[in-house]
């Protein structure tokens, strides 16, 4: 049997149905015994028996492959890009869940897969996998993508994945192993990101490579000059020189410079006009090769702006026509937990992932331009998903909140009191009454026992902060378990 990533040894293809067989059979005990969504386990499992699985599988997807990575937004992104993909009429399997290491990935090919250890899907199927960054130089070279996005580069779990350009590194010398030329999809507001299309990434690079597509925000209304100081790239990646920043929209995203001429790419699908309007959504012009499209973004936060290129950019790359691409961001629905919506009780609640300084300042920006938050819960977690090391607290601009006065503020999780004291410094508990409780539970109960019939709940939580919330509400009934979205 031929596939894309070459022949199959039928003793490799006995292997590979005996590891899908285990991994169906782990994924439903996982779900039948109340341990979760069986999304990584089987997996894990799978690849012990057959090592190759990944790229055995992911040779038979009948339209190829399709990685995002990225520091923050990948979920999201990918969640857009597959109602781009249904609305052209492709059919899309994804790791849906969010369990983006190899064994996640694995996972959700196996899910699909035969006793024999073939996929069975309907024609032109793609895969469309988020992928972890660290995990990101594992899962190219299994899945031989023939697109590759990747959305920003800032600082996170340090104590995991180290400094941006330990990551970066990391990005490169998996783009450098790729033999078959993807497509990449680039933020062009990012330095670290578009320097991967760099002159000496794919050297010595093929005449069949395609350039480097790149996406960003054009609207400079935006933006202000110069850097904030959570920013994590301050000198050009090319020459070393300080970069200056005319625009920058957030973080280190903007438009750059450095005084040697190296400066920000043209991007081919760029945001012309945005128009935010809070919690209402965004209205935007995006120019793309396809010619102009005008779309209003259901969703807020200029940060889901720039998922929105993204998700364009590579539906782009694709060959999708540009009334997919619109019919795919307006009918958009929040992935889980990120500006996840939720019927409580004759409430509102906001489920608002944060999980680091860029991504806390902008949920909190987006947060206060649809006014001031009357209700907020803000938890803190520090287990492995979300990174041990708590310290970037600091750096996240919790300064937003004093001076707006809230009806109530609860503050929980494993490190509730470690956030109490940042909010302290920040002059922010003295904006509300104030309850610290750890246990997010009893935080939750007493958060939305305050909020009146018709009135808003934002939850901004921490990763496995978000994760327990979405299982107490599923619990009772409020939504369904993320696996099952």
């Amino acid at each position: 049997m031929m596939e894309r990533n070459g022949p199959v040894h039928p003793a490799g293809r006995l292997r590979a149905g005996a590891a899908v067989l285990a991994a169906r059979a782990a994924g439903a005990a996982s779900r039948a015994l109340g341990r979760g969504g069986g999304t990584a386990l089987p997996g894990l499992i799978a690849e012990r028996i057959a090592p190759d699985l990944l790229r055995d599988l992911a040779g038979q997807l009948p339209g190829g492959a399709v990685v995002v990575t990225g520091t923050n937004g990948k979920t999201t992104t990918s969640h857009m890009l597959a109602g781009i993909l249904r609305a052209a009429g492709r059919p899309v399997l994804r790791n849906a869940s969010g369990s983006n290491l190899a064994r996640g990935v694995a996972t959700a090919l196996a899910s699909r897969a035969d006793w024999r250890g073939r996929l069975r899907l309907p024609p032109g199927t793609t895969g469309l996998f988020e992928t972890d960054e660290a995990a990101f130089a594992q899962i190219v070279p299994a899945v031989r993508p023939r697109a590759i996005a990747v959305t920003n580069l800032f600082r996170d779990q340090l104590d995991r994945y180290g400094e941006v350009d330990a990551v970066a590194a990391i990005w490169r010398r998996a783009l450098e192993a790729v033999r078959d030329c993807p497509a990449l999809v680039l933020n062009a507001d990012d330095p670290a990101v578009a320097a991967l299309a760099g002159t000496g990434v794919f050297d010595p690079a093929p005449p069949s490579r395609p350039p480097a597509l790149f996406f960003g925000i054009e609207d400079v209304r935006l933006g202000h000059p110069g850097l904030e100081h959570a920013a994590d790239a301050k000198v050009c990646p090319a020459c070393g020189a300080l970069l200056a920043y005319p625009v920058c929209f957030y973080g280190h995203l903007g438009q750059y410079r450095c005084e040697r001429g190296h400066r920000r790419p043209v991007p081919a699908v760029a945001a012309t006009v945005a128009t935010l309007h809070g919690f209402a959504g965004t209205d935007l012009t995006l120019a793309t090769p396809h010619g102009t499209l005008v779309l209003h973004l259901p969703i807020a936060g200029l940060y889901n702006v720039y998922n929105a290129l993204a998700a364009a950019a590579t539906a782009v790359a694709l060959g999708v026509p540009g009334q997919a691409i619109i019919a795919g961001l307006e009918a958009f629905t929040a992935a889980f937990g990120r500006l996840e919506r939720v019927s409580v009780e004759g409430r509102t609640v906001y489920l608002i992932l944060a999980k680091n300084p860029v991504g806390m300042n902008e949920a909190l920006r987006t947060l206060l331009a649809g006014g001031v938050p009357r209700y907020l819960l803000l938890a803190l977690n520090d287990l492995d998903a979300d990174g041990r090391d708590v310290s970037w607290i600091w750096d996240a601009d919790f300064e937003r909140l004093a001076g707006h006065p809230l009806s109530s503020l609860v503050i929980s999780g494993r490190r509730a009191e470690d956030l109490a004291v940042r909010l302290k410094y920040a002059g922010a508990l003295d904006a509300a009454p104030v309850v610290i409780e750890p246990d997010l539970g009893r935080a939750f109960d007493r958060a939305l026992a305050v909020v009146p019939a018709g009135e808003t709940l934002y939850a901004v939580l921490t990763y496995t902060a978000m994760l327990h919330l979405r299982r107490l509400l599923a619990g009772r009934g409020y939504l369904r378990a993320y696996w099952q979205e």
